[in-house]
């Protein structure tokens, strides 16, 4: 079964991550731009919420946590509301390409040492 791991996190911790997720054999990984708010926000701003990062990985089952510890690790600085990482099951995915469904192994990557 493959899984997707997403992670929302502070947008100054964006470049340490990625690295980090490459180091460790991440093959591919898309990042948005998103806004919200969570246990940290600008209250002294007209508009609370806070630019941050999503993240999302999708990876076979067996790595799903490994990946979630690796963006865990390089994004942590020890503040308030460093943002949050999720695991969560994807029934159906396709490669457009292909017109192929995924397989776990497409998704399986050369795992480094953590």
């Amino acid at each position: 079964m493959l899984k997707k791991v997403a992670a929302i996190l502070d947008e100054l911790r964006l470049e340490e991550v990625e690295q980090a997720l490459l180091m460790h054999g991440v093959k591919g990984l898309t990042v948005h731009k998103v806004r919200g708010r969570g246990a940290y926000f600008n209250s002294y701003s007209l508009d609370p919420l806070t630019a941050y990062i999503l993240i999302e990985v999708f990876t076979a089952e067996h790595q799903a946590e490994k990946v979630a510890r690796v963006i865990i690790n390089a994004a942590h600085c020890n503040a308030d509301g460093e943002g949050l990482v999720c695991i969560t099951p994807v029934e159906d995915l396709f490669w457009i390409h292909t017109k192929k469904a995924c397989r776990d192994s497409d998704f399986v990557f050369k795992e480094v040492s953590l």
